[in-house]
């Protein structure tokens, strides 16, 4: 069952980041990380401004905010968050310029979704080394979750540069 952190406005204001930190360190301090794969959510709680009451909460500068900070402390958090919830895809919202469509849902911006993508790629190959936890399978569902296909080439050559 996952982990579900709740985020309200002093938390985000403040860039108070300790409720994912607690629980991530606790999660990284247990002897088999892999129980607490893809078992985070975030529950967030963001007043919308009155004359703009339908906006997203990637399109409040706060909250898009907040997940910068996140993802700066955190750049391998993608291993955690819970995929099949949508928390992946939020989580990506917050980071990389987007449209929503009513028919195709979300858009990315094409180039901010490669580079989102690639980075996400690399960091995790490494975090997931680091940890000595097998990395291609993880990495190709990432990004197929994205519409990408990661071929052999491109994990051959992490492999070969060798550990970082």
């Amino acid at each position: 069952m996952p982990e579900i952190i709740s985020l309200a406005p002093p938390e985000i204001d403040a860039l108070d980041l300790r409720a994912v930190n607690n629980c991530l360190q606790a999660w990284l301090a247990s002897p088999d990380i892999t129980v607490h794969e893809q078992q985070l959510g975030l529950e967030i709680t963001y007043p919308r401004p009155p004359e703009e009451p339908g906006l997203e909460l990637s399109e409040l500068a706060p909250v898009r905010l907040w997940f910068i900070a996140l993802d700066s402390r955190y750049p391998w958090l993608p291993f955690f968050l819970d995929w099949r919830n949508g928390e992946l895809v939020r989580y990506a919202a917050m980071l990389i310029p987007h449209q929503f469509s009513r028919q195709q849902g979300i858009q990315f911006n094409p180039q901010g979704l490669d580079i989102f993508v690639m980075h996400k790629a690399l960091i995790l190959w490494d975090w997931l080394e680091s940890h000595k936890l097998p990395g291609e399978r993880r990495i190709r569902s990432l990004a197929e979750m994205f519409g990408y296909e990661l071929d052999h080439d491109f994990f051959q050559v992490l492999r070969d540069r060798g550990p970082v």
